[in-house]
C-alpha cells in the first residue's frame, strides 16, 4: 500500500499488452526493454521529488533517503521500480509531510511529486515513448 511507503512504478501505459506481445513476436527482448522503460519512469519522477522534498530541510535525512538508483526487481512477470524515499533507511518523515499530522498540513506538492495525475501521465508517456522507439526499430 502507498502507505506502507513502497512507491513502486509498474508499466501501466494503454495497449502495453498488445506492445509487450508484438514486440515479443518479433523476437524483441521485452525484458530488458521492460527494464528501460522502468528505468525511464524513475528518470522522470525523481527530478520532481528531489525538488518538493527540497523545502523541508529539517535534518536532511528524509532528503539523504532519496532513492537516487533505479533498482528495477521482478516478481514472477511482474516488474517494478521503487522511487521516492527509503522508508526504513530514514525516509519515514516523508509519509507525514506527504499525509499530514494534526500539526502539520500535508505537502500536497511533495504527494504529487509521486503521485498526482501529472505525474502519471508523465510517467505513461515516458514508458509508452520506451515501446515505441522499439517498435520502430525493428520494424525498420
Amino acid at each position: 500500500s502507498e502507505m506502507a511507503g513502497k512507491n513502486k512504478q509498474t508499466i501501466n501505459f494503454t495497449g502495453n499488452r498488445e506492445y509487450m506481445e508484438k514486440l515479443e513476436r518479433l523476437g524483441s527482448d521485452t525484458k530488458a526493454l521492460t527494464e528501460k522503460a522502468l528505468k525511464e519512469s524513475f528518470d522522470t519522477v525523481t527530478p520532481g521529488i528531489e525538488a518538493a522534498i527540497k523545502s523541508h530541510k529539517f535534518t536532511g535525512d528524509t532528503e539523504a533517503s532519496l532513492v537516487k538508483n533505479a533498482d528495477v526487481k521482478w516478481a514472477g512477470t511482474q516488474a517494478s521500480v521503487e522511487v521516492g524515499f527509503d522508508i526504513p533507511h530514514g525516509g519515514l518523515p516523508s509519509v507525514f509531510l506527504m499525509y499530514g499530522t494534526p500539526r502539520m498540513k500535508p505537502d500536497m506538492n511533495l504527494y504529487n511529486s509521486i503521485y498526482g495525475s501529472a505525474t502519471k501521465s508523465k510517467v505513461r508517456k515516458a514508458q509508452q515513448a520506451v515501446f515505441e522507439e522499439e517498435m520502430r526499430r525493428v520494424m525498420n
